[in-house]
């Protein structure tokens, strides 16, 4: 008699939902982000450079233009973002599956470590991008 108000609601952390699906939403623009990024970047240099500059790029025994090492250093650098944006937004949705089926509490601090570590090589592309075109060339 004594637990005759107790109401027990099967329902899932929504507030663990919503940040682990937050998570991984902002992991995927990002990422997606830093593809298309690389992809203006390589058609721009290949409209004003030529057919030359994206035979220059495919070819390691080239010399390469300073647009070239621009385009090769800093697009390998934003693509390894991109990449782990997306393992980011993978790992946010594996830890939003756990918790939604009640297996487990969502382990954040690795979903948001990942995020951590996907904006410190989002930013390491930028001032390099910064750094290259204005200080070396």
């Amino acid at each position: 008699m004594e637990n005759e108000w107790k109401m027990d609601l099967d329902i899932p952390d929504i507030g663990s939902l919503i940040t682990l699906l937050s998570a991984a939403l902002s992991a995927a623009i990002m990422g997606v982000g830093n593809v298309l990024y690389v992809v203006i970047m390589v058609t721009t240099a290949y409209e004003a450079k030529g057919k030359e500059f994206l035979l220059s790029l495919i070819n390691p025994q080239a010399n390469l233009t300073f647009e070239a090492q621009f385009v090769l250093i800093v697009g390998t650098l934003l693509i390894v973002s991109a990449i782990f944006f997306f393992i980011t937004m993978l790992v946010s949705i594996y830890e939003t599956h756990a918790v939604s089926k009640k297996e487990r509490g969502g382990r954040m601090k690795i979903v948001f470590g990942c995020f951590v570590f996907s904006m410190f090589f989002l930013v390491i592309a930028l001032l390099y991008a910064m750094l290259f075109r204005y200080f070396i060339y």
